[in-house]
């Protein structure tokens, strides 16, 4: 039994699994994402110093043509512009006035007619801004310094278009990191599904063994204690019988067939729940196998039982082990709300399950125990035998179904899932 108990605490790793699993993603995630921002912003730092570097270097031969020439509207100055790069380049004096432009009906006219007319402080300076198209451009301005001191503004303004293309496909790469993310955790959760189940599958066979061992074991023991037994309770019975009524030895007598009883009931506990389960799977109702158990068991309970179904629930087992089944689920909760109180019982039917709910009013489950619920031999009853949730466990998995024993939400109380495979129509 040590190995039994002890195999509850596998259920944990699990835990651990999702947890570690969810740091992993957690983190690969943001270093992903702060990998791909920073590579983004270098993008666009990269383009702008492209355009700085471009508009650097036009206006330096710029700067070098004119002290060559001395002459501001010469072709050497046209001819640097003429660039496809270029949206436009202009030269002025300090008093504002226009002394070149690519286009030559401009030459002449004042500086007013610029978005910026200062001059720039520094030597060289950009900004990014638009042109009265709405085209995105970038604007130079860059001090043009004469050998006789004078010196003149050079604005020079770019398309930034190729510039742009670049950073709209570095853009593109949150689309490509969203992608692998999402596939990341795909397959994250793919694995803790793959692992869990793994895991399940093993605590499941595990558990299938020592209860194959348990089973093998309590058979023999059952079966010589059950002759033994008979012989016992043959005898005390017939001494029983012999005694006169104000006898003494007549009620101890009483006290001794009790107890056998109560040996025999728990050897044919352990008798039932140690033999190799055979099913007998075919469609049944079990609405009609719940009002066979409240009909035999329900007259001696003083609480209110109320049955929700909808008609024509059909599910498929074993029509004697589900009846054994609804008794002690049934049993258990008029026993837990302690001669009164109200049972619910709700049958309802999805695509794939037949959902049997039998709820209680009775004080619940205590956390700690509900994961040792369904373990042979363990009972929060001073009289139980510990098999009734067990053997319970054993015949509906057998069937294909599901069991389950929660407490309630929201108010005192339990509540006994068992789920069935629905019937196929057709």
């Amino acid at each position: 039994m040590r190995n039994i108990s002890g195999g509850l605490k596998r259920p944990y790793l699990p835990t651990v699994l999702r947890v570690s699993l969810a740091i992993f993603l957690l983190i690969s995630s943001a270093a992903i994402l702060y990998t791909t921002a920073q590579n983004f912003l270098a993008v666009q730092m990269l383009s702008t110093r492209t355009l700085e570097s471009t508009a650097l270097a036009l206006s330096s031969s710029a700067e070098s043509a004119l002290r060559a020439t001395g002459n501001v509207a010469g072709e050497e100055i046209r001819e640097i512009f003429s660039d496809r790069v270029v949206a436009y380049a202009l030269i002025a004096g300090k008093d504002g006035k226009v002394l070149f432009h690519t286009n030559p009906r401009l030459v002449g006219s004042d500086l007013s007619g610029e978005g910026n007319q200062e001059w720039p402080s520094t030597t060289a300076s950009g900004r990014r801004i638009k042109l009265l198209t709405g085209l995105p451009a970038y604007e130079f301005n860059y001090i043009l310094h004469h050998p006789d001191g004078t010196a003149e503004l050079l604005r020079l303004v770019l398309y930034t278009t190729p510039a742009d293309r670049i950073v709209s496909d570095a853009r593109k790469m949150w689309w490509t990191v969203g992608a692998i993310l999402t596939l990341l955790w795909i397959a994250g959760i793919m694995l803790e599904r793959v692992f869990t189940r793994h895991l399940r599958l093993q605590r499941e066979f595990e558990l299938r063994n020592q209860l194959a061992f348990i089973g093998q074991m309590t058979a023999v023991l059952a079966h010589e204690i059950r002759n033994a037994l008979g012989s016992i309770k043959g005898y005390v019975q017939w001494v029983h019988e012999k005694l006169e009524k104000p006898d003494p030895k007549k009620e101890g007598l009483s006290v001794v067939l009790r107890g056998v009883e109560r040996i025999e009931s728990l050897i044919n506990d352990l008798l039932r729940f140690s033999r190799k389960e055979q099913y007998r799977i075919e469609p049944l109702d079990p609405v009609y196998l719940i009002r066979e158990v409240i009909n035999s068991s329900g007259p001696s309970w003083k609480g209110k039982v109320q049955l929700e179904a909808k008609p024509g629930t059909r599910a498929t087992g074993d029509r004697e082990k589900l009846y054994q089944v609804f008794l002690n689920a049934i049993r258990n909760a008029v026993q837990s709300m302690e001669g009164d109180g109200d049972l619910r019982i709700e049958v309802s039917a999805d695509a794939r399950w037949v959902k049997i709910r039998i709820k209680d009013t009775g004080p619940g489950i205590p956390v700690e125990e509900v994961p040792r619920l369904f373990t042979p031999f363990y009972t929060t009853k001073t009289d139980g035998t510990g098999l009734g949730l067990a053997y319970s466990k054993k015949v509906v998995e057998g069937m294909g179904g599901r069991i389950s024993l929660t407490n309630r939400e929201g108010r005192a109380g339990a509540v006994l899932t068992i789920q069935l495979p629905k019937t196929r129509e057709g």
